[in-house]
């Protein structure tokens, strides 16, 4: 997840929000769309909730905080605050966030981290 965030912020460095970002100590598993909704919200099935197009790293506090919410009062909050990971603002760019979103963000980063290979691959 670090080294994606790492491709990311080289690729998105223009958005004001994406250059700001620091590189922190981030260890805590996030799932941007809920394991256990509020509010009587749809439960995603397992494999497309425990995806990789769901998840990020962030803080553990934020993830206390945050963890039932909806992506969308997640958003609201990174609004007023600094964001934990450029991954997760990339995320929170989509809407709606739904199983659909999570799978072609999946499809996104894993072309980032192929091209990053392959890039690598070139220069040897």
């Amino acid at each position: 997840f670090n080294f994606l965030d790492y491709l990311l912020w080289l690729e998105h460095g223009a958005s004001e929000r994406v250059k700001s970002y620091e590189f922190t100590f981030r260890s805590s598993v996030e799932h941007y769309y809920p394991q256990h909704p509020l509010d009587g919200q749809v439960q995603l099935d397992t494999d497309t909730l425990n995806s990789f197009g769901n998840l990020c790293l962030i803080s553990h506090s934020k993830n206390s905080r945050l963890s039932n919410f909806m992506p969308s009062a997640k958003s609201e909050f990174y609004l007023k605050n600094s964001i934990d990971s450029v991954k997760q603002y990339l995320m929170m760019e989509t809407k709606p966030w739904d199983a659909i979103a999570i799978r072609e963000h999946a499809k996104q980063m894993n072309h980032v981290l192929l091209n990053s290979l392959v890039s690598q691959h070139e220069t040897e």
